[in-house]
């Protein structure tokens, strides 16, 4: 079947002075002036890391539908394929670091992997707080990595130094996404494997049986371990992550809900909205046009609409 026809902008990174470098940092004040606030306020699916501090004053942040609310200290990771939507308020500060992914994850057997591999990101959570002695860190490593990024030539040694203070920048975060969780265990690594196995194949809806036969365990063992590292059963988890994608989707794309509903391997159109409606409590048609509107939405007037990700003025050229 063919794929949906986009409808959502899809943000990648990029950024002609800093590409070779693969990493960005700015505040939400300098955001907010390089873009429209129609463009600002739009939904988008992100290609990239995005880690989203604040600094001060109150906001929220919309990822995967989910409004999350936001002080200083409090931190939102945004995951490459995650849709997401800015809601800036008047008086809330914060700072935006934007990744390209092939930076956190390289795919060579080095010791930058091995250092990437203590990051855990599987584990960090889409909202968390650090506390003040994570968000003085924060704040002291952010300045170094935006001083590094602000030099008038960026040469070898200023990627190489950008990307260091990237990875102590995200290790020191990884203190307060992880917290002290424990190593992990046995049933802890199949359940990030049956995770991994869903976000490739969620667009055939497969069930338990054959999750199970892919990741070599029985359905017993992988009902087991579900509900006892997530709480709930396999289905369930199969569940959530296939009503993500159709709400994704539905803003996402232009589709119709009844094509949507086929992709994600609803035989019958009817089953569709009764699973839809079951999990997300409204229709499909229903939910896209609620999102739809919100995205429209437009807050304030902003003077200069410019690409997202577009270069940053060098302050330094003359």
């Amino acid at each position: 079947m063919a794929q949906p026809r986009t409808a959502l902008r899809r943000t990648r990174f990029a950024n002609k002075r800093l590409d070779p470098i693969g990493v960005e940092l700015m505040t939400l004040a300098e955001l907010r002036a390089r873009v429209s606030a129609r463009q600002l306020f739009e939904t988008e699916r992100v290609e990239f890391f995005m880690v989203l501090v604040a600094t001060g004053g109150r906001g929220t942040h919309l990822v995967d539908f989910e409004r999350l609310g936001l002080r200083a200290g409090d931190v939102v990771v945004v995951r490459p394929g995650q849709v997401q939507q800015w809601q800036p308020a008047e008086g809330f500060g914060a700072d935006v670091l934007l990744i390209d992914p092939a930076v956190l994850q390289p795919t060579a057997m080095t010791a930058r992997q091995a250092t990437m591999a203590l990051l855990r990101l599987e584990e960090w959570p889409v909202h968390f707080k650090m506390d003040a002695g994570g968000f003085a860190a924060w704040r002291s490593l952010a300045a170094m990595l935006r001083g590094e990024l602000d030099q008038p030539v960026l040469d070898e040694l200023s990627a190489a130094m950008a990307h260091e203070l990237l990875v102590c920048l995200m290790l020191s975060l990884s203190r307060s996404a992880t917290g002290h969780a424990p190593a992990p265990t046995v049933q802890t690594v199949l359940v990030r494997r049956l995770q991994r196995e869903l976000e490739g194949g969620v667009h055939t809806r497969p069930s338990v049986a054959l999750l199970a036969r892919k990741l070599r365990v029985s359905t017993s063992t992988l009902a087991r371990t579900c509900k006892d590292v997530l709480g709930h059963s396999a289905k369930e988890e199969v569940d959530r992550r296939v009503a993500l994608e159709a709400q994704r989707l539905l803003v996402h794309s232009t589709s119709t809900s009844v094509a949507i509903g086929e992709l994600l391997g609803f035989s019958e159109p009817t089953n569709f909205v009764k699973f839809f409606r079951r999990r997300v409590g409204t229709t499909p048609e229903a939910f896209r046009q609620a999102h739809r509107l919100q995205g429209r939405s437009e807050p304030g007037p902003n003077p200069r609409p410019e690409h997202l990700l577009a270069a940053r003025r060098d302050s330094r050229r003359s």
